[in-house]
């Protein structure tokens, strides 16, 4: 076996799925759902209301309500949040599709100070969170349980409104994927004051939302049709009930998803804070690029209360918006690496020795990226440059494909990048291999193999080269003394 041991081409281009639902759609590209509600694929719809501080009427609940998106703002409040979800997940088989029953709990509880800004839409949305506790427990079949829970590290969070949905990132530390997608719950609390009307209602009238916020709402990215509908249902002196449903048929992060809501929510009229949720969602998913298909019910429940003196040293947020740095995400791997990326990569497949990712944009797939361990070397040297060279040369004559360049791309105290470009056909596609060997000064060494479609060289751009960036050798931790 050659000393390199790279990733046969043809392992990479069979694994490189260009097949994904491209829904036509007209504008949103909207909020990922949490892996936990994507996994499990539930995210569900509410509606919120904000008394403005002169439109309450003392002697009549029959009077015509107008609601404010400023009665909670920079008020510090208390969450505490529940999902339950039951239903099946389809995977892929060698038979067609294969049904498992899914069951999963999760419980949050967090204090939050709302921080709205004027700029309008979703870009409004804005809050600093401190959770206390945040965790999911699921059970796949009759045997396979897996249960994550938020780590210290990451209890406090800013979030931020954005086109693609609520962005949530760690003042301090890269968010991993898992811990991201927990801290990515449906119907969220700081979303939910979008769906309040724009002119004054009184009971039983109803109302429409903004496109984007049943997006946002629902996860799903790229709409083809959709329906929401919010009524008021009663009102007294001190609170009132409204009444939502809604439907999104469209895709989720390249899946075909239909998305159906239903459930009402409680305000406190003369504070603006909404009290109580309950609300059921149904999602049918189909297969996709990274994620399995659904047939799920989610039942949600939240409650919030004003926040004690102590949360009010919850810190304000200065910025309108994460920074690029921000946003990395931190995947940390079996074979003694770790990487920061962008959100745009997902880890589909992961075993002891081999990890693949694949690249989503607007729920397109871009890219995938295959990474193993190589033979491990004397520190200071690297496998040949022609031995790498022949090991990629004889891989990708087996799909018909030829090697165009070579270089090294770095060489300093870290790490020695070797780079070998091939391209060749996949299915009658032209595809693009980018081989990297990484060497680093311990001897240990990488193997990194991305391909795309020779016609996503555009989309695709300098994604190698910012992967590459956010590599880091893990270094072993010294044994203890014998005691």
């Amino acid at each position: 076996m050659s000393r390199s041991r790279m990733d046969s081409p043809s392992a990479a281009g069979q694994s490189y799925n260009t097949s994904v639902v491209r829904p036509e759609h007209r504008t949103v590209r909207n909020t990922p759902a949490a892996r936990f509600c994507r996994s499990v694929a539930v995210v569900c719809m509410l509606a919120v209301f904000c008394a403005s501080s002169t439109g309450i009427a003392q002697d009549s609940v029959d009077a015509p309500i107008t609601f404010s998106t400023t009665g909670t703002a920079s008020k510090v409040s208390a969450i505490d949040y529940k999902i339950e979800i039951r239903g099946e997940i389809k995977t892929p088989h060698s038979g067609g599709v294969r049904a498992w029953p899914i069951e999963s709990r999760g419980a949050f509880r967090f204090k939050q100070r709302s921080q709205p800004t004027d700029l309008g839409g979703p870009f409004t949305l804005r809050a600093v969170r401190r959770f206390s506790a945040a965790g999911t427990q699921t059970t796949v079949g009759p045997e396979t349980s897996t249960a994550v829970s938020l780590s210290k590290s990451y209890s406090n969070i800013h979030t931020f409104g954005s086109d693609r949905g609520l962005v949530h990132v760690s003042p301090k530390y890269p968010l991993p994927r898992q811990q991201l997608d927990l801290l990515q719950t449906p119907c969220d609390v700081l979303v939910v004051a979008a769906l309040l009307p724009s002119t004054a209602v009184s009971v039983g009238d109803k109302w429409n939302t903004d496109e984007w916020v049943m997006l946002m709402l629902t996860g799903v990215e790229a709409v083809i049709e959709q329906s929401a509908t919010c009524e008021l249902k009663s009102a007294d002196d001190e609170t009132a009930t409204v009444l939502f449903h809604g439907r999104v048929h469209g895709a989720t992060l390249g899946s075909e998803s239909t998305v159906s809501i239903s459930g009402e929510f409680t305000v406190h009229r003369r504070s603006g804070m909404i009290a109580s949720l309950k609300a059921t969602q149904k999602e049918q998913r189909s297969p996709g690029t990274v994620s399995p298909g659904l047939d799920v019910t989610a039942t949600i429940v939240w409650t919030q209360v004003p926040g004690s003196p102590d949360s009010e040293t919850l810190p304000t947020l200065t910025e309108t918006a994460p920074s690029d740095r921000a946003s990395l995400l931190m995947l940390q791997t079996p074979l003694k690496l770790q990487l920061t990326h962008s959100r745009e990569w997902h880890l589909f497949h992961e075993t002891p020795s081999v990890l693949m990712m694949r690249q989503l944009r607007d729920g397109n797939l871009i890219s995938q990226c295959n990474i193993s361990s190589a033979v491990t070397v004397p520190a200071k040297q690297h496998t040949p440059d022609s031995e790498f060279l022949s090991d990629v040369a004889d891989s990708v004559k087996q799909r018909n494909g030829s090697v165009v360049e070579q270089e090294t791309v770095r060489d300093d105290n870290q790490w020695r990048v070797r780079h070998i470009r091939a391209i060749g056909d996949a299915s009658g596609k032209e595809i693009v291999w980018d081989y990297y060997l990484c060497s680093s000064s311990t001897g240990k060494q990488f193997s990194m193999v991305l391909s795309h479609a020779r016609d996503d060289d555009e989309l695709f751009a300098d994604e190698a080269a910012k992967l590459l960036a956010g590599l880091q050798g893990v270094r072993n931790r010294p044994a203890l003394p014998f005691r």
